[in-house]
């Protein structure tokens, strides 16, 4: 018998699990009780679980009879029909029984679309401004495709198991983490999708480029696009070292290209030919706020299937900070960011400024204390970054003996161990470049 109706999959999937008992377990992580249309449906498979995750027995009479002790409706005469009805219904194989329960699953998210959607025309019938109504649609869509077969609830024995995978994995020599291209680093950082990165410095650091080295490293061997949002430098800034970086030509020659050679034409045009779908894109825009953050975002996965890495340069001059309780919206920036990074299944990194304090100090290596509004930042960070070069304050003193060492301080780790790399800084390149040892060290 095939079934096209909603309801009357929903009569089938309650009466085949008051008939047998054993069928629970096939279901009972594909469908939640707000899933069926019929209200007294919910009520009924409600108490379904409730006896099922007790380890009783859920046949009709169980089900009655707890239905009307627990008050779970007013109107048991009703509920009581509508259980009577669903029994009576035809009982389903396990295949059918999976169907009925795929059906049940496609309208009620239909239904939930169908809510968004209504609640988008109402918000722009309140005159809501339409960027902020045509965001929150589309985050919400994308949620409900999400939420579709996630896995929420885990036994110890499944824990163990995915344990054991990844042990496995990692012992065969699968990479658990996200590489960033710099092994020194990813010793200690080991960064996950979904982390939210902030990568704080004074000013000429190098904090922007590192990001932006991290991100085309993305771009080149992940899936997904990174984004990188730059809210102070231009795009042709940017453009200029990425393209410096990767061809390694001279930041000054290429702004000013009749004092390039041949050879040095000819890097620069390699790299344009070879990686003209690079799998990175940059957002300028000042005072960008979180809702046109996420609306390009959107976007961006929509046109290109999916975001691969997300970062914010920098945080001290968002939209919507302005105002009072500075601090409290702060924390809503890097909560909302973090949530990102799970909603787009993605690293997301955030610059951020120091402390003025720090210049005071004899030692002038940052600590977490030194990060502007440090309380929120620090707490909502997966991993924070800080980033120090002795030869910065060497060159404020008049010294030129520099030696190019720049240190990578992971001040913090949620999921790993804190310590220091240290990579070269070649800023004439727009770049960090990983330490060559040398012999015996």
């Amino acid at each position: 018998m095939i079934i096209t109706n909603s309801l009357q999959a929903e009569r089938s999937v309650l009466a085949t699990l008051l008939d047998n008992n054993d069928q629970y377990d096939l279901i009972s992580g594909l469908i939640q009780a707000q899933d069926f249309e019929s209200v007294a449906h919910q009520d009924i498979y409600a108490a379904i679980v409730e006896l099922a995750e007790k380890n009783q027995p859920h046949d009709i009479v169980m089900v009655a009879d707890l239905l009307e002790s627990s008050s779970k409706t007013t109107d048991f005469d009703y509920i009581n029909k509508r259980l009577a009805e669903a029994y009576s219904a035809p009982k389903a194989m396990p295949k059918s029984l999976l169907s009925h329960v795929e059906l049940i699953r496609e309208k009620a998210q239909r239904r939930k679309s169908l809510q968004a959607l209504k609640r988008a025309i109402e918000s722009l019938e309140s005159n809501e401004p339409t960027e902020a109504v045509n965001n929150t649609l589309v985050s919400e869509l994308n949620n409900l495709e999400q939420q579709e077969g996630v896995k929420e609830s885990y036994t110890i024995g499944e824990m163990f198991n995915g344990l054991v995978e990844r042990m496995q994995a990692a012992n065969d020599g699968a990479q658990t983490y996200i590489d960033t291209g710099y092994p020194e680093l990813d010793k200690y950082m080991q960064m996950g999708a979904g982390d939210l990165v902030v990568v704080a410095a004074r000013p000429s650091m190098g904090k922007t480029l590192l990001t932006v080295n991290m991100q085309t490293h993305f771009a080149k061997f992940r899936e997904g696009v990174s984004v990188f949002f730059s809210l102070e430098m231009t795009e042709a800034r940017v453009t200029e070292r990425l393209t410096a970086a990767e061809s390694s030509v001279l930041i000054s020659s290429i702004k000013n290209a009749k004092n390039m050679s041949e050879d040095e034409w000819a890097r620069v045009m390699r790299f344009m030919s070879d990686q003209k779908d690079m799998r990175f894109q940059t957002i300028e825009k000042s005072n960008i706020t979180l809702s046109q953050i996420r609306a390009h975002l959107n976007n961006i996965k929509r046109k290109k299937g999916k975001i691969g890495s997300i970062a914010v340069d920098y945080l001290q001059i968002m939209g919507g900070l302005d105002g009072q309780d500075y601090v409290r919206r702060i924390g809503d920036v890097t909560r909302t960011l973090k949530a990102m990074g799970k909603e787009f299944d993605c690293p997301v990194f955030l610059i951020s400024q120091l402390n003025r304090s720090v210049e005071q100090r004899p030692n002038k290596r940052p600590m977490l204390s030194d990060l502007r509004d440090s309380g929120t930042i620090e707490q909502d960070a997966d991993i924070v970054l800080m980033l120090y070069r002795d030869d910065y304050y060497k060159a404020k003193d008049g010294e030129t003996d520099f030696d190019n060492i720049a240190e990578v301080i992971v001040a913090k780790n949620r999921n790993g161990e804190t310590g220091t790399a240290r990579l070269l800084f070649e800023g004439q390149y727009g770049r960090f470049a990983n330490l060559i040892p040398s012999y015996g060290e």
